[in-house]
């Protein structure tokens, strides 16, 4: 059970790190259902169906949360020229903002933590465990 016990304190150990919301506030929150929906969606648009199956949403829950992001303009909803009924979201260039944000302030927490060396060592390593964890 070693592999279940190290991918259970990879997901603790991940909350902790990716801590980038209300970044100029005084606390900061762990990724949000934004964050996630722009991260899978910021090399291509996705239909809905997608990111509910990824993230294991809800439809209601989806639905709701790109309606939100669709008024603040970090996604649009697109329709397929083939069937109208057929729903896509793309991020739009205030999503790739609002996203590269958030990276940013991940990375630069890593930068300040981690030397040259041993960032690109962590680098590889994460590489190498999302690899293996693709297969999952």
């Amino acid at each position: 059970m070693e592999l279940a016990q190290k991918l259970v304190e990879l997901r603790i150990a991940t909350r902790g790190a990716t801590m980038c919301e209300n970044m100029y506030g005084k606390s900061k929150n762990t990724l949000s259902l934004k964050t996630k929906i722009l991260f899978l969606i910021r090399d291509k648009s996705l239909p809905p169906s997608d990111i509910i199956s990824t993230l294991h949403l809800a439809k209601t829950n989806v639905a709701l949360i790109a309606a939100e992001m669709i008024k603040e303009g970090l996604i649009v909803k697109e329709k397929s020229e083939l069937d109208k009924r057929s729903v896509w979201y793309a991020i739009t260039d205030k999503g790739k903002e609002y996203l590269d944000s958030r990276l940013r302030v991940i990375e630069d927490m890593l930068n300040e933590r981690y030397s040259k060396k041993d960032y690109q060592r962590a680098l590889k390593i994460m590489s190498d465990a999302i690899d293996i964890l693709s297969f999952i």
